[in-house]
């Protein structure tokens, strides 16, 4: 009991930490917020790389091609898909009737809004109380300490191997097992980073991958082509970094290649054939293969005016806006998250982007995955209810809805359906087939393959249970590399930090 007490101090104290260090990559708030509204600039909560965990409804990867309002869903199952409002085995788990409030989940679009119709529809006896933001560790501590436990609760699958050994989360055996949650749906790696202890703690709702984006402008004038851009050789990167470079009064103007660190750290150690975390959950920090990506990440920035002058530049950025760094020039290449591939396709003939295949050093085409995932609170009120809620929302019949609403939504403002990423494959096979067609755009058609094909090939950060410190670690020793520290003796002390709450974690 002591344990669990002194744990939630630490949450509280974290939640400072974080909110103190929470961007660390310019105007995009802690790395890689989408916008609530996909091709539009007001933010919502963010995958893995936010300090706060969490996504929301809105997390649903590129969107449409113009700004995403609510709108409501048919939600009858599409033709060929297999319905998924069947009655579960015998003996489910008991729904108590009490209301089905999800802390951390919003309906802020009309991904969300038609999914929560669709489960009303199928089940009218789920009360469903939607939160109003993000996934707040704080604001889950203090309830989990005072007894005032939701049914259940949105939450990065990073976290979820912390929370499940403290004990605040249910294990989900009963519940896939009474309602008949088919476990194969959902893309293998979102599974197993929803399992710790040989338990799966989460239903995996969206899917957010990265790729590497180019802006053919910048290129054209340097004399090269997206075919000059291959994240597999590190030197090529370096030396392209440097082609791309301009600068005016000694500060950017223009950076060249910007290898998105520390968000992005995890993806340059993969693409090394490395990890920060091993399969057992241990952190590998310090590791030849993350000393060589974070030396080299910084030598990239080094070589580019250095971390103050790059990081003010990159804090200029209009990320979201029509003056974005795309627009206006201010950037070559970046690998990011699929999402941002809606935002620069709203704004039209003002940028001329193109995404390729993010490739590890032996030229196969690698990403991370990352995204959000629904549990079931130790305590809940209505475990039933929230599992039956899991089950329906994250279901192919949901998404079907979704896609509907989605492609109402498009062809109300004339634009592009852009995908929705969630967790479930087939899911995404479905939409894709149905809605995604060729454009006049072919630079975002193009882009929108890439990100449909990265589903495939996506690799988790293994499942800690000190996952939220390991990750505090290497952002903290990237800082201080990229300040002037020795990079191993930044890794060495952040794989202390993170070995001590691991150990700390695990007993």
């Amino acid at each position: 009991m002591h344990k669990k007490q002194a744990w939630l101090a630490l949450v509280f104290a974290s939640s400072l930490v974080l909110a103190a260090c929470g961007s660390n990559s310019g105007n995009e708030s802690s790395s890689t917020t989408p916008p609530a509204t996909t091709g539009g600039g007001a933010s919502s909560s963010a995958p893995m790389e936010s300090s706060s965990g969490g996504a929301s409804s809105s997390e649903s990867g590129s969107g449409s091609a113009s700004g995403s309002a609510s709108a409501s869903a048919p939600a009858s199952s599409s033709e060929g898909e297999s319905s998924s409002s069947s009655a579960p085995p015998a003996n489910p788990l008991p729904n108590t009737g009490k209301p089905i409030d999800i802390m951390g989940w919003t309906t802020g679009d009309e991904v969300g809004t038609s999914r929560a119709d669709y489960v009303k529809q199928q089940d009218s006896s789920l009360d469903i109380k939607v939160d109003q933001n993000g996934f707040d560790q704080q604001k889950f501590a203090t309830a989990m300490a005072s007894g005032t436990v939701p049914a259940g609760v949105n939450m990065d699958r990073q976290l979820l191997a912390t929370y499940a050994a403290k004990g605040f989360l249910e294990p989900l055996d009963d519940c896939i097992s009474s309602n008949g949650i088919d476990m194969s749906q959902y893309y293998p790696e979102a599974v197993k980073e929803s399992t710790w202890d040989g338990h799966v703690y989460g239903i995996p709702e969206f899917y957010t991958t990265r790729g590497v984006y180019i802006n053919n402008n910048v290129l054209k004038d340097a004399g090269l082509t997206a075919d000059d851009v291959d994240t597999s050789d590190w030197n090529a990167v370096s030396e392209l970094a440097k082609k791309l470079y301009k600068e005016s009064g000694g500060k950017p103007s223009t950076i060249g290649f910007d290898p998105k660190v520390p968000e992005f750290l995890p993806l340059w150690v993969m693409a090394d054939g490395g990890n920060i975390v091993d399969d057992t959950g241990q952190p590998t920090l310090n590791d030849p293969k993350v000393v060589e990506a974070l030396t080299w990440a910084v030598s990239v920035i080094n070589e580019q005016g250095g971390w103050a002058n790059f990081k003010s530049f990159r804090d200029t950025w209009d990320f979201f806006g029509a003056d974005n760094e795309f627009a206006k020039n201010q950037i070559g290449v970046m690998p990011y998250e699929q999402w941002y591939a809606n935002v620069l396709a709203g704004f039209g003939d003002k940028v001329n982007f193109s995404v390729i295949p993010f490739k590890a050093k032996d030229g196969s085409p690698l990403t991370f995955e990352s995204g959000s995932a629904f549990a079931i609170p130790k305590g809940s009120p209505n475990a039933g209810g929230m599992c039956q809620f899991m089950k329906l929302v994250t279901s192919q019949d949901a998404w079907a809805a979704a896609g509907a609403a989605r492609e109402a939504k498009v062809e109300k403002d004339k634009s592009v359906f852009t995908g929705i990423f969630s967790a479930n494959k087939p899911a995404n096979e479905a939409m894709r087939a149905k809605y995604v067609k060729p454009s006049s755009n072919p630079a975002l058609d193009q882009a929108i393959g890439v990100f449909y094909d990265s589903l495939d090939y996506a690799k988790m950060i293994p499942p800690s249970p000190a996952g939220q410190q390991i990750q505090q670690a290497y952002q903290q020793a990237v800082t201080d590399a990229l300040g002037g520290k020795d990079p191993k003796a930044a890794l060495d002390a952040a794989q202390q930090t993170a070995m001590t709450a691991f150990q700390d974690a695990t007993g």
